[in-house]
């Protein structure tokens, strides 16, 4: 039992380490190309914050939670929040998809670049 809960650990710590190492490529890579860039967070500060965004909010279950949908030359974002937590942002430019975001999978990639077309 002690053995397969070091091995998971190990394993998860493995995973951590690789993410970071990607993201700081990642970052490396976006920094010394001339591509224009962005983070998930600046993306979702971004839509919270633009004029043309809707905002739907709803309590479930005692928590508040705002939904954002804003379509904008040829860009189309929907982001979830839990208060200042970003749970979901999807983003479309031309029906290309340009990110993903899913908290319970992509914590680690919060301040990874984006490639922006």
């Amino acid at each position: 039992m002690v053995i397969k809960r070091r091995s998971n650990k190990i394993k998860h710590k493995a995973k951590t380490t690789l993410n970071k190492v990607k993201t700081n490529i990642k970052e490396t890579l976006f920094n010394t190309a001339d591509n224009p860039s962005t983070s998930v967070q600046q993306l979702a500060d971004f839509i919270q914050h633009h004029p043309d965004t809707k905002v739907t909010k709803k309590q479930m279950l005692g928590i508040s939670y705002a939904f954002y949908s804003l379509e904008t030359k040829g860009y189309n974002y929907y982001l979830e929040t839990n208060k200042s937590k970003i749970l979901q942002l999807d983003g479309h430019y031309h029906d290309k998809k340009i990110v993903s975001y899913r908290s319970y999978r992509d914590f680690h990639q919060l301040n990874a670049p984006i490639n922006m077309p």
